[in-house]
């Protein structure tokens, strides 16, 4: 990740542009005809891949592998789907971290507290509310997560991305945040 400190120490800002090229998938899209198909799907490539880590980003999907027994380390939630209020029942997990990150960002602190979760196996499975907006966070958990870890979110009204972590996906991580003007 040459060129960029991550976490990082100042707030990422992110523009149309920066925000447009996101909403391609990063990794491969899993679709099917309900959720419960792509959910199981997604069960079978995470159970073939063997991720050090997974981390789920989203409300509904973070619902979804739950429901499915899948095992996930880290949620990131905010409380949302789709921009509407709905609670997260992730019942029997205890472990609750809190977090600010506004819309359209990633704040250091919320990087930060991400990155130290990652690295911090003994505290999962552990979920991240996030007060604001927890999407862009992915990009964060990319940057983050060692080797052939596994982030999964949702894709609205298409499915779910499955981001198998490696050199090429963090260059292109990378180079969407040198956009914002953030460098080492």
């Amino acid at each position: 990740m040459e060129g960029v400190i991550w976490p990082p120490r100042h707030k990422i800002i992110f523009t149309e542009e920066m925000k447009n090229r996101l909403r391609e998938p990063i990794g491969e899209l899993v679709t099917g005809r309900d959720p419960d198909e792509v959910t199981r799907r997604l069960k079978q490539l995470i159970e073939d891949i063997k991720p050090p880590v997974v981390i789920a980003v989203g409300d509904y999907v973070s619902n979804k592998l739950y429901q499915h027994n899948i095992k996930v380390d880290i949620y990131v939630v905010d409380g949302r789907i789709e921009r509407i209020e709905k609670p997260i029942h992730l019942t029997t997990l205890e472990n609750v971290v809190e977090s600010v990150n506004e819309a359209g960002t990633i704040s250091p602190s919320s990087a930060e507290k991400l990155h130290q979760l990652i690295h911090s196996p003994e505290s999962w499975p552990i979920v991240l509310k996030v007060k604001g907006e927890e999407d862009l966070l992915a990009l964060a958990a990319i940057l983050s997560s060692p080797e052939n870890s596994v982030i999964v979110y949702g894709q609205p009204k298409k499915g779910a991305v499955l981001v198998r972590v490696n050199v090429q996906v963090r260059n292109k991580m990378v180079e969407i945040i040198r956009q914002s003007g953030i460098t080492s």
